[in-house]
């Protein structure tokens, strides 16, 4: 008892030596496979703390094996759509009351399976994502046939985040969310639930049907319940939630992201939470390069290296978080070749990466622009058609998902699409259409850049005068935004464009 207390207080400050330590103690005098349990659980939570992720989930899945519980090591895309079939047919008219009336959950057994299938359920969405269907909707059928536990909320929860990730039932996985949020916040455990579904719950479903901006607004506030609860490896996803949150849907400027992803690293490296302090540098490298402002003295790895250390240790989580930085980078300074580039590649990398994410709606968006951007400067079919593409995907987002998070980004991309075709009309009133959309929903950086897409598109139809209000107009978002750099690059071409610069060279 002594050595699993010291093992425990070890991994909630971070002391990875003397909880090392303490868990071979404890499991080299275990008499039996329950003796084991607690010490085996921390080892799980050890080795995830040191990025070895597949011997985690490996050790993870020998205990629930040794508990009656099996799961495939190999899990295709065929088997995850059948068994999220079934399970989107149980929970098609599920109701809260449904679930209050569940009797408690009081064996011992299934419950130890339930605690393995929560820390599972963690590690997979790091690692290895396809498995995470099986576990979850392993988790609900439990919880219907031995009843109700805490554990059941974050199957239940992580069934509907599954469910949104891999079908197109987006109705079904927010009405899952918004059960689970009620069933959190009345739970007796509720600091606990809500700081370990940070990712699943809030930053995901909760986004499914409120605006963008309300949700960060949230994150704040589940950062403090982990640390209320001990729970330093939640507390830092929950810290680095808020600030990658705050980044990419602009509810909150960049000074504000820096100096928060600051302090973020200083905690992620205190507690060597290794898979958020290497996706907090992606996300200072982005800031850095938008602001031009080194925000921490810490050594920052460059994303080649974030890569590297991604593919080395299989964390998909890590490779996706680095690869949205990098695009966005680009994306922001103009250099769409760029954008274009490296989303091939990632999806060569990344051929099984089936599943919907929150930021992908975003990366979508990012590559649609490039695309017709480059479409006009180059000419060639294949970004016309890439760019069509991904018009379409945001369409369906937008049906799918809050129009007020994706109605600015649908009607600049049709702008940037009318505009190829040569609709110049219907592209003026697109592009004006996204202005007033963005700035309604208090999204800054996004208005921004259609007042920057617009203003280029008048310049480029003879509005010069009209094109340099919009362009002065972006640049003034910007620098709210606190884009500094790209606030340089856009006031060296508004330069160029100035109707006094103008005048001036005709007379000379």
């Amino acid at each position: 008892d002594i050595f699993e207390m010291s093992a425990s207080i070890s991994c909630i400050n971070g002391d990875i030596s003397n909880m090392s330590m303490c868990l071979d103690e404890i499991l080299s005098h275990a008499r039996t496979f329950n003796d084991s349990l607690k010490a085996s659980s921390l080892l799980v939570k050890l080795l995830a703390s040191m990025s070895k992720f597949d011997e985690a989930r490996s050790n993870c899945l020998v205990i629930l094996s040794n508990l009656g519980e099996v799961f495939p090591s190999n899990v295709s895309l065929p088997v995850v759509l059948q068994e999220l079939s079934a399970t989107q047919s149980k929970l098609r008219n599920i109701t809260l009351d449904q679930i209050k009336s569940l009797p408690a959950m009081v064996n011992v057994d299934k419950l130890n399976v339930m605690k393995f299938l929560n820390m599972l359920c963690m590690y997979s969405i790091i690692s290895k994502p396809l498995l995470l269907p099986l576990l979850s909707c392993r988790m609900v059928e439990l919880s219907m046939e031995y009843g109700f536990c805490a554990d059941s909320i974050v199957g239940l929860t992580t069934a509907g985040y599954s469910i949104f990730m891999f079908t197109e039932d987006i109705q079904l996985a927010s009405t899952i969310g918004k059960v689970c949020e009620t069933l959190v916040n009345e739970s007796p455990m509720k600091h606990v639930l809500k700081s370990r579904l940070c990712n699943e719950l809030y930053a995901t479903l909760k986004m499914l049907s409120e605006p963008w901006q309300s949700v960060h607004g949230y994150l704040a506030d589940l950062y403090n319940s982990a640390i209320m609860v001990g729970d330093a490896v939640n507390a830092s996803i929950c810290y680095w939630s808020y600030c990658a949150g705050g980044f990419f849907t602009g509810a909150l400027d960049i000074r504000s992201v820096s100096n928060n992803l600051a302090m973020c690293i200083k905690e992620v490296a205190k507690y060597q939470q290794n898979t958020i302090l290497y996706s907090t540098m992606g996300l200072v490298q982005c800031c850095r390069h938008l602001s031009g402002r080194n925000i921490t003295d810490i050594d920052i790895k460059t994303y080649d290296e974030l890569d590297e250390i991604g593919e080395k240790t299989g964390n998909a989580f890590l490779a996706w978080q680095n690869f949205n930085c990098r695009v966005s980078d680009c994306f922001w300074m103009r250099e769409y070749m760029s954008v274009a580039e490296f989303s091939e590649k990632y999806s060569e990398k990344y051929p099984s990466s089936h599943q919907k994410r929150i930021l992908q709606v975003i990366c979508v968006f990012f590559e649609g622009i490039a695309c017709f951007n480059l479409a006009r400067d180059t000419k060639k079919a294949k970004w016309r058609i890439l760019g069509e593409r991904a018009v379409m995907r945001m369409k369906q987002f937008e049906l799918m998902m809050l129009k007020c998070n994706l109605e600015n980004k649908c009607r600049l991309l049709e702008a940037e699409l009318y505009y190829l075709d040569g609709d110049l009309e219907s592209a003026e009133a697109a592009y004006k259409a996204s202005i007033v959309s963005a700035q309604k929903n208090r999204i800054i950086n996004e208005e921004a850049l259609a007042c920057e897409l617009y203003g280029i598109f008048c310049v480029e139809n003879d509005k010069v005068n009209r094109g340099f209000k919009m362009l002065q107009c972006a640049l003034g978002k910007y620098k709210q935004w606190g884009a500094m750099n790209k606030v340089n690059e856009l006031q060296l071409f508004i330069e160029l464009i100035d109707p006094g610069y103008l005048n001036k060279l005709k007379l000379m």
